[in-house]
């Protein structure tokens, strides 16, 4: 009985200024990167290479970003009857899933070192990490505006902006090192590292995993939505509801309405609007069901 079927329109915009930035902060990032890897090798410093490791995986968020971007333009089909909107939850999950695994791999390098911790050029840490925190800042400026429309495009974002504090926190431990010759900073400032990076997971990958996993959008009141569906006017009952987001953009719902009287159009019409303006759910598949249909299917049911 529901007739909403504009599955098109996403609410993103997708322009070419948005891809060009993505592409400059990939290239930056790219060649932050290198820098910090080779010169961490070089000053012996697990912090300032897990610095660069952060900052490798942010390059390859906004790579994974940029191409779910691209393929997120792309209208629906009869086989992909909801587009591809959805590849951007798809790819945030994929980049919080390798965050983790860089914190993990991160702190069992720094563990391995609190014994004995080596000597560190803190000089070229405090260096190269100044470098970084500019890049971050800058690389973060580029895809501010993108992260307001997307939760893919935010997670990379997100990622620049912990880059930015913990870039802070390695000039920290450099300036310790040179001035006091504290080494243990540098495998200690890598676990602290680590831990912020997974505490920022943590507090991101929860609504990318409920929408992957069809559960109600976060914030929603499914028995609100169950009880507003009831006081519909013509409705005598409900169930079988169900809701969840198509993508961040999108929230829907199917129900079953049992109803009184014979104007199921204007029944189903009246529900999808006060759906529509209560609860922001715009696509709504609703099926109607008369009293005696209703009290057959329960019968079998048990």
């Amino acid at each position: 009985m529901s007739h909403s079927h504009h599955h098109q329109g996403h609410g993103h915009s997708h322009g070419l200024g948005g891809d060009a930035a993505i592409g400059w902060a990939v290239v930056v990032n790219l060649g932050l990167t290198a820098v910090q890897i080779i010169g961490g090798i070089a000053a012996d410093s697990t912090a300032l290479i897990a610095d660069g490791i952060h900052n490798l995986s942010d390059a390859m968020a906004l790579v994974l970003a940029f191409g779910a971007r691209r393929l997120a333009r792309r209208a629906a089909t009869p086989d992909w009857s909801f587009g591809w909107g959805r590849v951007e939850v798809v790819a945030a999950f994929v980049n919080y899933l390798a965050l983790i695994a860089v914190s993990v791999w991160l702190m069992a390098e720094a563990v391995g070192r609190l014994g004995e911790p080596p000597q560190v050029a803190g000089g070229l840490v405090m260096l190269l990490a100044g470098f970084a925190l500019i890049v971050d800042l800058g690389t973060a400026a580029l895809v501010w505006r993108l992260a307001k429309e997307s939760v893919n495009i935010r997670a990379a974002f997100l990622h620049n902006l912990a880059d930015a504090g913990v870039s802070v926190a390695v000039i920290l431990g450099g300036a310790l090192i040179w001035a006091f010759g504290w080494n243990l900073a540098d495998p200690l400032l890598t676990l602290a590292i680590s831990v912020v990076i997974l505490w920022h997971v943590g507090t991101e990958i929860g609504p990318v995993f409920r929408t992957l996993m069809l559960a109600a959008p976060p914030g929603s009141d499914p028995a609100g939505v169950m009880t507003a569906l009831k006081s519909v006017p013509g409705v005598r009952d409900a169930h079988h509801l169900h809701l969840w987001q198509i993508d961040e953009k999108r929230n829907a719902a199917s129900v079953h309405l049992v109803v009184e009287g014979e104007d199921y159009f204007a029944i189903t019409r009246r529900a999808k609007e006060m759906l529509a303006e209560q609860f922001q759910i715009d696509h709504a598949t609703i099926e109607i069901e008369p009293p005696e249909a209703c009290a057959d299917m329960r019968e079998h049911e048990h």
